[in-house]
Parts: C-alpha cells; sequence; structure tokens
C-alpha cells in the first residue's frame, strides 16, 4: 500500500474511532447547575435520604408575575404544582432527575401551596407556601 493510502486508512481509522467514542453506553448527565437569572425562584425538588422536600419550602414574593426554576436534585420522579386552596394554579410535570424546568405564574396577593402530589411525596413531606404581598 503506498503511503497515501496509508495516510487515508489512518485518518479513517481515527474518525470512526472518535465517533464510536461519543456514542459510548453511558447515561446523559444533567450537566453542570446553572445559576438561575435574577428575580427567578429557584427551588429544589429532592429525597435523599428518604426526606421528600422542596428547598426552599417557604417563600415570599410581591403579586404579580413570578418566575419559578425547579430543579429535581433527587434520585426519583417529581412534580411541582402550585395550589390556591384546592385549585391547581400551574404546574410542572415529568421532573426527572437531573431536569430543571420553570414555569412563570401571575400571582394575587394571598397564601399558596407548592407540593409534588406523586406517589404520596406530599403526604411524606414535599410541600411548601407561598406569600404573595
Amino acid at each position: 500500500m503506498s503511503r497515501f493510502g496509508r495516510s487515508i486508512t489512518l485518518v479513517g481509522a481515527l474518525g470512526v474511532a472518535a465517533i464510536l467514542a461519543g456514542c459510548g453506553g453511558t447515561a446523559p448527565s444533567a450537566g453542570p447547575v446553572t445559576p438561575v437569572p435574577s428575580g427567578v425562584i429557584a427551588i429544589q425538588a429532592s429525597n435523599a435520604s428518604g426526606a421528600y422536600v422542596f428547598t426552599p419550602s417557604a417563600i415570599t414574593v410581591p403579586a404579580g408575575s413570578v418566575t419559578f426554576s425547579v430543579r429535581n436534585a433527587g434520585s426519583e420522579l417529581h412534580e411541582f404544582e402550585i395550589l390556591k386552596g384546592d385549585l391547581i394554579v400551574d404546574e410542572l410535570e415529568g421532573l426527572i432527575p437531573g431536569l430543571t424546568k420553570d414555569v412563570t405564574v401571575t400571582l394575587a396577593a394571598g397564601e399558596y401551596t407548592f407540593v409534588c402530589k406523586l406517589n404520596g411525596h406530599d403526604l411524606a413531606g414535599m410541600k411548601g407556601t407561598i406569600t404573595v404581598n
């Protein structure tokens, strides 16, 4: 084989190796946690050590448009429901581990709760309060 032919074969083999390396069998990672923009309320959902919690669990905001950025830092599926009494104001579903989703809602003055109702997580403590002034 000529020197030129060996060079093309080597380049081709390296290209295939690079493609295969990029297709590894490891699960995708959620990547690094990125900071939320100013004015956005960051909430973390977790079930570490069997404790189902939202952090923070008590939030105070002014009336009007509010954006919540909810990150699932746990190992189980979660959701984030904002309730006024028994009425669902808004919700985020399908929060798989490592995922962050945002929801923007317009809240009038009053008291609200937020919960994860999947598999009784709210009964295990995964709930919080929002006070809107």
